[in-house]
C-alpha cells in the first residue's frame, strides 16, 4: 500500500527561516509522493510548495516573553485551530520546525492523538531551558538537528536524534564579484525586531556614510514583513538605504560587511564569507528572566560554532549607532581584524559539513508514513 493512501502530513513553521526550510522538505516530499495531502501553518514559500494553510502564521512570529503575553489570545486561537484540524484529518505524521514554546506543547497533544512527531531544528536545550530535553524525549519520535555538536548532546539524553546537516548549506549562492562598498543591513524578520534594532542600525549607516560617501547600504526586507514598517523607521535616516526584496543570501553575495540581528542570517553571512557585526535587543523583562539561565557566553550561532567571540555581539543597551559603527570600521579595512574574522568564518562553515538535509528529513517522514500504513494494515488483518 502506498504511504499516500488515506494519509496526510501536518507541517508547522512559524517564522521566515522555518518557512524556507519547510518548503524545501515539502518539495522533496512531493517529488516522491505527489498526491500526499499536507496541511498546517507556514508562509508564502510553504504555500507555494503545496501546503494547505489553515491559519495565519503571523500570530506565532513573536520573540520575547512580554510579546508572547500580548499575543497569547491569537496564539491560543491558532493552537485550537490545529487541534481541530488534526482531530478531523488524523494525520499520520507531523513535521514541527523550530518554534519550541509552541511546537513542544503541540507535540504533547499530537502524541496523545497517535500522530508521529518529527522535529526539525532542535530547541537550544544545550544553551538554556534544559528541561525541554525531557519534553523532547517524551513527545518527539525523531529529532533532526542541524549542527554537528547537537547530535551527541541529545543522544546522551536517550533521544532518537540524527544530524541531517544545515539547510542553508543546500542553497549557497555562488560568490558574486566583490563590491568593496556594499554594506548589507539585516535588522530581522519580525516587526518588533525592526522597531528595536533598525533605528540604531540606520544611525550606524549614517556615521559610516559620513566617513566614506562611496559606501552603498542595502537592506534586505524579509518576505513576511510589511515594507511600510521599514520605510517608516527609515524616514529620519540621513543616509541613502536601498531596500530589496531579494533573499538575505542573494543580498549578501559580494558584500564587504553586514550588520545583522542575531539569528539565522548570521550563519548566512558566514556562508557568504561576509564579516558581520551582530546586534540584538529584547524587552527588559525578557532579558532579566532569560539571561540568568542562559548557559553560554555568546548568543550568536556563528560565535557558538566558533567556540569564541569571532564576531562582535552588541546586546541590549549596547545597541547604539556609535558602537555599531565603531565595530564595523575595523572590518572595512584590509587589516588584521578582517583577515582574522574571514579565516574564522571559513572554519565555521567547514565544520557544518555537507549533505542534503531537506531530502533526509523527507525520507524520515516517508519512513514513518510507511510504518504507520503497515501497522494499520496489520491491525485490520488481525481484526
Amino acid at each position: 500500500m502506498s504511504p499516500e493512501a488515506d494519509s496526510s502530513v501536518l507541517i508547522v513553521a512559524g517564522e521566515a527561516s522555518a518557512d524556507a526550510h519547510g518548503a524545501k522538505v515539502l518539495q522533496c516530499l512531493r517529488e516522491r509522493l505527489p498526491n500526499l495531502k499536507c496541511f498546517g501553518i507556514g508562509g508564502e514559500r510553504l504555500k507555494a510548495a503545496g501546503l494547505e494553510i489553515i491559519a495565519d502564521p503571523a500570530a506565532l512570529n513573536v520573540v520575547g516573553i512580554s510579546e508572547v503575553f500580548k499575543g497569547l489570545g491569537r496564539i491560543r486561537k491558532v493552537f485550537k485551530t490545529i487541534q481541530a484540524e488534526v482531530e478531523m484529518r488524523k494525520p499520520a505524521v507531523a513535521l514541527l520546525i523550530d518554534l519550541p514554546d509552541f511546537n513542544l506543547r503541540l507535540a504533547k497533544k499530537l502524541k496523545r492523538a497517535g500522530v508521529n512527531v518529527v522535529y526539525y531544528v532542535a530547541p537550544q536545550a544545550w544553551a538554556w531551558r534544559k528541561g525541554r530535553v525531557r519534553q523532547i524525549r517524551r513527545r518527539v519520535d525523531k529529532l533532526c538537528v542541524v549542527f554537528p555538536f547537537e547530535e551527541p548532546f541529545f543522544r546522551q539524553q536517550a533521544i532518537d536524534v540524527e544530524f541531517v546537516g544545515h539547510p542553508l548549506c543546500e542553497e549557497r549562492i555562488e560568490q558574486a564579484c566583490s563590491n568593496e562598498n556594499k554594506i548589507v543591513l539585516l535588522p530581522g524578520s519580525r516587526s518588533r525586531e525592526i522597531q528595536r534594532l533598525l533605528p540604531a542600525i540606520a544611525g550606524a549607516a549614517e556615521i559610516l556614510g559620513k566617513l566614506n560617501p562611496d559606501l552603498q547600504f542595502v537592506l534586505a526586507v524579509a518576505a513576511n514583513l510589511d515594507r511600510q514598517l521599514i520605510e517608516d523607521q527609515l524616514q529620519k535616516a540621513r543616509v541613502k538605504i536601498k531596500l530589496t526584496d531579494a533573499s538575505a543570501q542573494e543580498t549578501l553575495a559580494g558584500a564587504r560587511l553586514a550588520i545583522a540581528a542575531s539569528g539565522t542570517v548570521t550563519l548566512e553571512a558566514a556562508l557568504a564569507g561576509v564579516p558581520l557585526v551582530v546586534v540584538y535587543r529584547v524587552s527588559r523583562m525578557t532579558y532579566a528572566l532569560v539571561r540568568p539561565i542562559y548557559r553560554l557566553k555568546n548568543i550568536c550561532i556563528v560565535n557558538i560554532l566558533a567556540g569564541r567571540e569571532l564576531v562582535p555581539e552588541l546586546l541590549q543597551r549596547k545597541v547604539r549607532a556609535q558602537l555599531i559603527a565603531e565595530q564595523a570600521m575595523g572590518y572595512l579595512q584590509d587589516g588584521s581584524a578582517r583577515k582574522k574574522v574571514l579565516t574564522g568564518l571559513r572554519a565555521v562553515v567547514e565544520n557544518l559539513g555537507a549533505g542534503q538535509p531537506s531530502l533526509r528529513v523527507a525520507e524520515i517522514l516517508i519512513e514513518l508514513l510507511t510504518k504507520t500504513m503497515q501497522a494499520q494494515v496489520q491491525d485490520a488483518d488481525e481484526n
